[in-house]
């Protein structure tokens, strides 16, 4: 292969493959440009959290802000994520939770925030590049760019796997909570926290490109 349209077709047909991820890399690395250059690292450390087993924590400080500064369609080609989500394997879900006063319905964090034993770089490719199949269980997995489409994926009981480049918090894929009555200041602020958007998913809302900077704040 000579051009990046090759080896993204390489690996859009063969997610999992880290020979190519590396050949790629080394082509990128040649190329000079400061994108290609984040390309290429963003893929070599790729390689070496599958093969070292990093966890989710050493990616999101180390892989983040790579991310949030690359193409989102780049992303979703040469990623590997986890999934979240997945209703046919998700654990019952808990309780009734009371904060500040009784809350309308149930608690579905545990739910949205479930991770499937597969990747998204194990799920089989379909004929669109953000929307791959699982051999499992034969549901649609969608690759999500920014928080809200994740969450609105979510809300319709749908797999996902969330860009690496999204900052991300903890629970952020639940549906928002209410309360019958007044909540506590702190459980008010703690909601309002939990469910505004993140840095990176309002830049490529308002279709820009955040850099480093702007997706570590």
């Amino acid at each position: 292969m000579n051009d990046e349209a090759g080896f993204l077709r390489a690996l859009l047909e063969t997610p999992a493959d880290d020979t190519t991820r590396l050949v790629y890399a080394d082509w990128l690395t040649e190329r000079g440009d400061p994108e290609s250059a984040a390309k290429a690292r963003f893929l070599r450390l790729t390689v070496r959290f599958r093969q070292s087993g990093r966890t989710d924590e050493y990616q999101q400080a180390e892989l983040q802000p790579l991310a949030a500064a690359l193409p989102p369609e780049w992303l979703g080609l040469v990623s590997s994520l986890k999934v979240e989500g997945c209703p046919a394997k998700a654990p019952a879900p808990p309780p009734p939770l009371v904060q500040g006063g009784l809350r309308l319905g149930i608690h579905l964090g545990g739910l949205f925030q479930f991770v499937c034993d597969q990747g998204w770089d194990d799920m089989a490719p379909t004929g669109e590049p953000t929307v791959r199949r699982c051999a499992q269980c034969g549901k649609d997995v969608h690759y999500c760019a920014t928080i809200t489409d994740a969450r609105e994926h979510a809300d319709e009981g749908h797999c996902v796997a969330v860009d690496l480049g999204i900052v991300r918090r903890e629970d952020d894929l639940a549906p928002r909570r209410y309360w019958v009555g007044r909540p506590s200041a702190e459980a008010a602020r703690k909601e309002e926290e939990r469910w505004k958007l993140d840095p990176v998913s309002e830049a490529r809302a308002a279709g820009k490109r955040p850099g480093a900077a702007d997706a570590a704040g």
